[in-house]
């Protein structure tokens, strides 16, 4: 069935792009889904039936106004097209009506141990990136500024956490409605899965017909908004999913998609076993280089696996390859690239370094390029190919480093690489070095030519204390006003 955009659509996306998006954290998320009732449900999809579209209308709008012809590439029309059914499907979805009683129960605060449940406090910034680097949309002091510009139905007080859970039984149209409406945000999410690589196509696209070796800062930043917000989009929409199936599995480590005790050790194993076995495929290796992994086997924290495998998976293949074609595929015994896991107060820190060859100091801004590669030739892209993630199969599309930096800083990490270069095997290093702050957040990754090394941040979002191993999602000072910076970390248009 084919969709044709109408100009009145158009100029009813442009009406929505005005609006700022509202920020939610992991933390929120945890604390709105640790028990969903149908209420509660309800009114997550009314937040979502709101925050979604604009989001979205943020995206067609500045896929609209990309500039020197990017705008007019086809692929990035497909894709800006996809941004604009979509959000045709959701300002279009009916919502039930419901008598006076059931709104104002809605309405109504859930309560807890007798008393009003607790507000989330205001969202904090991630450390490691200058405010509003992301962010695209207005700012919220330009939004409604004449108090007339208000989206029907929606209100200034718009936010994530409001549980509504009386204890009484809730009429059946809420819970339809709530079925409904996840099979809405399933349809969408499957028609976005190729986003990636859909758009990396469309910079091919433009680089051949203007004959760019190089995508410029302009694009580079667009880029990285545009990547942000799709992490931040797919988030809201995979966790309301899984919340809505979420009573028939019961596994009570898990919050929708985040797991309060994501384990770094099995993740990391797993990425290992992962990328060795893609090296030697590529390669035609009967052993690729071995990989030491030095963790407490006891370190876990809430996060979301998914986004910790995907940048510990592309991190390690970066630092395979180098190892690889430094030291040559016929050489009998590589280096051993190491992995090392550290625990801090504020962030776990994994470590990857490997005698990879260095990479020269004025080449490293480059690393964080998108479609930058030193693979001589790039490999055609198939919109099709794994569409749930963009992950190449070894190399050549300049993406791993740079999407894998957004993972990281998506909630409150970071990715930074740290190269020394050199000719001599044991000083050249590459350091890629993740952090992410436990229930916190961020990431360092290191590189160098004979020697890299990667480190990732990764915030603690899901500790109180590390040292006392109090899980947020198990602790009651999750509902008290004394929190450190790191347990809020708030997401823009995704972060």
């Amino acid at each position: 069935m084919s969709w044709k955009r109408s100009d009145k659509l158009m100029d009813t996306i442009k009406h929505y792009s005005n609006f700022p998006a509202t920020g939610v954290s992991l933390r929120q998320m945890v604390q709105f889904g640790e028990r969903p009732s149908t209420g509660t449900l309800f009114r997550a999809s009314q937040f979502l039936s709101e925050e979604l579209p604009i989001r979205l209308a943020h995206r067609v709008q500045e896929l609209s106004d990309l500039p020197d012809g990017l705008n007019e590439m086809p692929s990035i029309c497909r894709v800006r097209d996809w941004y604009a059914q979509s959000f045709e499907e959701l300002v279009r979805l009916p919502r039930p009506n419901l008598p006076s009683d059931v709104r104002d129960r809605l309405l109504r605060p859930a309560k807890r141990n007798g008393n009003g449940a607790s507000m989330i406090s205001k969202t904090t910034n991630n450390p490691s990136i200058v405010k509003g680097q992301y962010k695209s949309a207005p700012d919220s002091s330009n939004a409604n500024g004449n108090g007339n510009n208000v989206i029907k139905g929606s209100t200034s007080s718009r936010r994530y956490y409001a549980a509504a859970d009386d204890g009484q039984e809730w009429p059946p149209e809420l819970s339809a409605y709530n079925i409904k409406f996840a099979e809405s945000l399933d349809k969408i999410k499957r028609r976005h899965d190729s986003v990636v690589t859909t758009v990396a196509q469309g910079i091919l696209e433009w680089k051949r017909k203007k004959q760019r070796m190089q995508i410029d800062h302009n694009i580079q930043a667009f880029l990285d908004r545009f990547y942000m917000s799709r992490i931040g989009i797919r988030m809201l929409i995979g966790q309301h999913i899984a919340l809505t199936d979420q009573r028939q599995r019961g596994d009570p480590n898990y919050v929708g998609i985040i797991c309060t005790k994501t384990n770094v050790h099995e993740l990391a194993q797993e990425a290992i076993e992962n990328a060795r076995f893609v090296c030697e495929d590529h390669y035609g290796l009967f052993d690729a280089p071995k990989v030491q992994l030095i963790c407490n086997p006891d370190i876990s924290f809430m996060y979301v696996p998914g986004h910790l495998s995907h940048m510990l998976f592309e991190t390690l293949k970066n630092s395979l390859r180098a190892v690889v074609e430094t030291h040559g595929q016929d050489k009998e015994e590589f280096p051993v690239t190491k992995v090392i896991v550290a625990e801090g107060k504020e962030d776990i820190t994994i470590k990857v370094s490997d005698e990879g060859g260095g990479i020269p100091r004025s080449s490293i801004p480059l690393v964080w390029t998108y479609m930058y590669t030193t693979v001589d030739q790039t490999p055609s892209l198939d919109p099709d190919f794994n569409k749930s993630d963009f992950k190449a199969p070894m190399a050549g599309f300049g993406y791993g480093l740079p999407i894998s930096r957004l993972y990281a800083r998506y909630f409150g990490g970071d990715l930074k690489l740290i190269s020394m270069e050199g000719d001599q095997w044991e000083n050249s290093t590459t350091e890629t070095i993740m952090s992410q702050g436990l229930a916190r957040g961020s990431s360092n990754f290191g590189s160098s030519s004979i020697m890299t090394s990667k480190a990732m941040k990764l915030k603690l979002s899901g500790k109180l204390e590390v040292s006392e191993r109090r899980q947020v999602g198990d602790a009651e000072e999750m509902f008290t006003e004394e929190k450190p910076w790191w347990k809020n970390v708030g997401m823009e248009e995704g972060m």
